[in-house]
This record gives structure tokens, C-alpha cells and sequence, in this order.
């Protein structure tokens, strides 16, 4: 089942932690996986080219996946 784009706003609405909401919006925007999240670093976001950068995913390459300004707020935040 997918969920509409109010249903996302809506439970990320939800979540009371501000660190948790960030993680899950994160996640979500740009597609990582929850151990991605986890060791995710400052370092990795690179806002001059609005990428992130993910060390070692799966079969142990690294990969970028794109950063919106919208999340680059709510990190900065």
C-alpha cells in the first residue's frame, strides 16, 4: 500500500522527537535505508552540489543520492 503525499505529511507531523522526524524525513526524501541513517555524518552532506554522500551501501560502494532544499532546511535546522 502506498501512501499519499498527505498521509507522509501527516505521520512526520506526528512524530514528537525532533530527531526522529528529521531521521524519517530523511529517509524517506532521499530514499535511505535505516542503517544509511544511522551512520549517516555532517561530512556526507554536501549542499554546494545538493547531494549526500552514502559510504559503503550495499556490495560496499559508495553512492549519492540527491538533497532537496526543503530537506537541506530541515537538516540545517
Amino acid at each position: 500500500m502506498e501512501l499519499s503525499a498527505e498521509e507522509v505529511v501527516r505521520f512526520l507531523e506526528a512524530v514528537p522527537s525532533l530527531k526522529c522526524r528529521t531521521a524519517l524525513t530523511t529517509a524517506y526524501s532521499a530514499g535511505l535505508r535505516a542503517s544509511e541513517i544511522a551512520s549517516l555524518k555532517v561530512a556526507d552532506i554536501d549542499s554546494s552540489r545538493m547531494v549526500i554522500r552514502i559510504d559503503q551501501r550495499k556490495g560496499g560502494h559508495d553512492r549519492y543520492v540527491m538533497l532537496s532544499l526543503q530537506l537541506l532546511d530541515i537538516l540545517r535546522a
